[in-house]
């Protein structure tokens, strides 16, 4: 009985520090990453969860809340049940603080988290190229992944990121293998990645220029018998 109890009390201690070290992983997360770039175009993705009636909660099912939502030119998102809500001149707090008061009507207790999806395109030789919307703080691996990976002829090497039409960031291969964020990168919305097609001498172009060689060697000995 006693060596239960005491392996009991190791567990719940145990339990504990998880619990107390993966709190603390989330707000450090919090607290070194709070966007506050929303801007027309980009999109942020909504997530509710609710502690209400069985019945409210069948109610509400159809509504479909939890989505991504593509901020208009007026920087407005249009919600369920609420409408039109002004996203851009907010943060991730502010914005979640105005739609909890927003959405307290229709829910008991809402929890609400809020995600923001920056605009990157993708040209080049990636195999689904376009543009997509992605959270900054993924990796170049999952952004890239989203348009379906390199081509089979993608020069990984000539990765970059163009901004106006000037690249503000090259040699990406170190961070694309090392998994780092695009925030870390120093990605921003409306940023192009750019990747070349490979360039490759293959047996193909050997045996082009070998044959050239032959015909270049035969030629210069019919001249010199010619000119003999």
């Amino acid at each position: 009985m006693i060596i239960t109890n005491r392996i009991s009390i190791v567990s719940l201690l145990v339990l504990l520090s998880l619990t107390f070290a993966l709190t603390g992983q989330a707000m450090q997360r919090k607290s070194s990453f709070r966007y506050s770039k929303f801007q027309p175009g980009d999109a942020v993705r909504i997530s509710i969860l609710e502690i209400m009636d069985s019945q409210a909660s069948k109610d509400l099912k159809s509504f479909n809340i939890d989505d991504d939502y593509t901020i208009g030119r007026d920087g407005n998102i249009l919600l369920p049940l609420v409408g039109e809500i002004k996203v851009v001149g907010h943060d991730q707090e502010s914005l979640i603080e105005l739609l909890t008061e927003q959405y307290s009507p229709y829910f008991k207790e809402p929890f609400i988290t809020v995600l923001p999806l920056i605009r990157v395109t993708l040209m080049g030789a990636f195999n689904k190229p376009g543009s997509y919307r992605i959270d900054p703080e993924e990796s170049l691996w999952e952004l890239i992944d989203l348009a379906g990976g390199p081509s089979s002829d993608c020069n990984l090497k000539s990765l970059k990121v163009e901004r106006g039409g000037k690249v503000v960031v090259k040699d990406l291969l170190s961070s694309f293998e090392m998994g780092h964020t695009l925030e870390e990168i120093g990605v921003r919305s409306g940023d192009q990645v750019l990747a070349d097609e490979k360039k490759e001498f293959g047996i193909r172009e050997v045996l082009d220029w070998a044959k050239f060689g032959v015909t270049l060697v035969v030629l210069y000995l019919q001249i010199e018998r010619y000119s003999n």
